[in-house]
């Protein structure tokens, strides 16, 4: 306790060891009691004061008349008497007790930690208790400080709108806040000492997902960000952002895992809609110019030695005449009916891109030359059938161009010029049918770059 300057010994009242009580008698325990820092104070069976020592008597901020012979309640009111009380009944069981007491007679008021001893006569019997008092204020309030701050920061990470998950160095969850199971479906009693993994993570995901908790766990990373898709418990399928933390002790060991979850599902469907409206044409729903371009440049990047790409310039025979005879309402419904007719015989891998107007060009990875004219035979077929209007009874047929890589060019720019050309050559010869480019490439230009 705070105890401002030391207190001399109490007058004596002849003869003053004669009015002493129990152990307080014996001069060498009062030396010893009087010699103590700390305020120490003997209560008698009926609860009375009855020796204090010089400490006791700064620190109750009372004369030495005031406290001889009072009980605790007396001196320090109802609510001092109902904290002491329970640890003053086990002291006269002949239990040492202790208890925490804010001192209010104190300005300003400061906690306290006090304990019970019990004194035992001659006999055995418990004839009074002596109490010792800490100043404990600065670590009650720091821990109720600290408290504080964890219940406001236990709120805080229940109301975010990010959803809280910790796990400890084994992966076992320890943490799952309300969001948490607002966002991912599952309670917190569900979700309680499982497995991160246990639950909502797609069976093709988790290998990875193990492979990046792996590499928090052993330090190589210290925080790891992505988008990911989520199972909640309702077997619906979320597009989730996952923020994960390692957490280390004093040592620097990875000692948990803090994850902080969003739901992002909207923003990455809104996301692919744009990127589906930026490639593809608006009309035709086929990739769009700058979307068939790139593809066929990362086709180009992509390539290994021996494979082949073939390339299809595509424009339809007389489509202006009848677009100007049936208005544009019934040619755009023969482009997109040409367009869907050519997208269904392509492969999965392969392309179908609007130019503008009535081109357009086909990407495909051919085995050599051979395949490569016979998709573009069979491109011509469907494109005739497909541009038939039954109401006019007139016709839209393709007349088209073929060039590959390695035979024909190198670059896309080339590629692109060389089926054009090669376009060109099968309107001339009569149109509905395909031709394929006849400028090879010069032997020392070395074609198959790869």
């Amino acid at each position: 306790m705070h105890a401002s300057s030391r207190q001399q010994p109490l007058p004596a009242t002849a003869p003053e060891d004669a009015l002493l009580p129990g152990l307080a008698a014996v001069p060498e325990v009062r030396s010893l009691l009087e010699a103590v820092d700390l305020p120490i104070g003997r209560w008698d069976a009926e609860g009375r004061l009855t020796f204090f020592n010089p400490p006791y008597v700064t620190w109750a901020r009372r004369t030495p008349q005031a406290l001889l012979g009072k009980s605790l309640k007396e001196l320090y009111g109802e609510d001092a008497w109902t904290a002491a009380r329970p640890a003053f009944e086990r002291g006269f069981q002949g239990q040492q007790a202790d208890y925490l007491r804010l001192l209010r007679h104190l300005d300003p008021p400061r906690w306290a930690r006090i304990q019970v001893f019990p004194e035992r006569g001659q006999d055995g019997r418990i004839d009074a208790i002596y109490t010792i008092a800490h100043d404990v204020h600065d670590d009650i309030t720091n821990a109720m400080s600290l408290r504080r701050s964890n219940w406001l920061l236990e709120q805080a990470l229940d109301n975010l709108p990010w959803g809280v998950i910790e796990s400890n160095a084994e992966l076992i969850i320890t943490r799952w806040s309300r969001s948490a199971e607002a966002i991912l479906g599952y309670t917190e009693a569900e979700r309680l000492g499982t497995h991160r993994l246990a639950m909502g993570v797609p069976e093709e995901e988790r290998a990875r997902t193990m492979a990046i908790y792996a590499r928090l766990l052993r330090g190589e990373i210290d925080n790891w960000v992505e988008q990911a898709q989520y199972i909640r418990k309702d077997r619906r399928r979320i597009w989730v952002e996952w923020t994960l933390s390692a957490l280390r002790d004093e040592e620097g060991r990875v000692v948990s895992l803090l994850t902080f979850v969003r739901d992002v599902t909207h923003q990455v469907d809104t996301h692919a809609r744009l990127l589906h409206h930026a490639e593809r044409d608006a009309l035709t729903g086929v990739l769009s110019r700058r979307a068939i371009m790139e593809r066929l440049d990362t086709a180009l990047s992509r390539r290994t030695r021996g494979d082949m790409l073939a390339l299809y310039f595509i424009d339809l025979d007389g489509f202006k005449q009848i677009n100007d005879r049936l208005g544009h309402v019934r040619g755009d419904r023969l482009l997109i009916q040409v367009a869907h007719a050519i997208q269904d015989v392509l492969r999965r891998d392969d392309a179908i891109g609007r130019l503008g107007g009535d081109e357009f060009v086909v990407l495909s990875a051919v085995a050599d030359l051979s395949a490569a004219q016979a998709l573009a035979a069979k491109l011509v077929e469907v494109s005739a059938a497909a541009g038939y209007d039954l109401l006019s009874g007139l016709r839209v047929t393709a007349s088209i161009g073929v060039a590959a890589v390695p035979t024909h060019a190198r670059s896309s720019f080339d590629l692109l010029q060389r089926a054009d050309d090669a376009m060109y050559a099968a309107k001339n010869d009569g149109k509905n049918r395909w031709a394929l480019c006849n400028q090879l490439l010069s032997s020392n230009l070395a074609p198959d770059r790869l």
